[in-house]
């Protein structure tokens, strides 16, 4: 029994010797069985790399994992059935399962894609509802935001209710913040939506716009009336000078 064990090993260490030898190191049942132009391959797991022919330079681990590539190359598929479709090249899949990989990446576009939360310095990223929390804040060069909202052109519309300054003021008064702008202890206790507060702060910035527009109106009606007033008060001192000198 102990010889039969010791050359079952040697029997092992020879052919992953030869695999080494050849480019490729295979090891578990069936493991890259179809390899042959191949080089460089790491090939582990039972069926793992099953269909491979002739690519080179990949990593296949776990079982089934690359099970249908038969000529990619520069592949990384870690994981139980990590890749199992996958026929390209320069991939990454990060997996336990056939679809939807957990991490895919492709090296030659330089992209990595996430199908999860991806939490950074924390572990309180549960029930957040965000795909992404960086404990700590985050330092970038730009910031580009795709969302859907109601941008609000709106303000500029000919039936839009523009508020009093007088309202404005009572409700500031009563509640010491702007009205549909959430107060400091809303902000402490939910934080804010970058989206929803920038379309409310270039509300409030259209809302003040059209006060200055209408003020200035009104600003330049009443320098008209002062310069008429003016005007008939020069031609009646005129008048009356004209009448002293008579």
């Amino acid at each position: 029994m102990k010889r039969l064990f010791l050359t079952s090993i040697f029997a092992l260490i020879t052919f992953v010797f030869a695999q080494a030898q050849s480019g490729n190191v295979t090891l578990g049942p069936s493991a890259g069985r179809k390899i042959t132009t191949g080089n460089y391959n790491t090939i582990i797991g039972r069926n793992t790399g099953f269909k491979h022919l002739s690519g080179n330079s990949n990593l296949f681990l776990g079982q089934s994992a690359g099970y249908s590539n038969t000529t990619g190359s520069n592949n990384v598929f870690l994981g139980v059935d990590a890749g199992f479709y996958e026929t390209g090249s320069n991939k990454l899949y990060i997996n336990a399962g056939r679809s939807n990989p957990l991490i895919y990446g492709e090296f030659d576009n330089k992209i990595v894609k996430i199908n999860g939360t991806l939490a950074v310095g924390t572990n309180n990223y549960n029930g957040s509802g965000y795909k992404l929390y960086v404990a700590d804040g985050i330092r970038t060069e730009a910031v580009q935001i795709d969302a859907e909202t109601n941008w609000p052109d709106y303000v500029f519309a000919n039936d839009y209710q523009l508020s009093p300054l007088s309202e404005v003021e009572a409700f500031i008064q009563k509640n010491k913040h702007l009205p549909n702008v959430p107060s400091a202890k809303e902000v402490n206790e939910k934080g804010i939506n970058v989206v929803e507060m920038d379309a409310t702060l270039l509300r409030k910035i259209e809302e003040l716009t059209l006060h200055t527009i209408s003020q200035q109106k009104h600003i330049k009606k009443q320098q008209k009336h002062i310069n008429d007033l003016q005007k008939e008060v020069n031609e009646l001192k005129a008048l009356i000078k004209a009448h002293i000198k008579k």
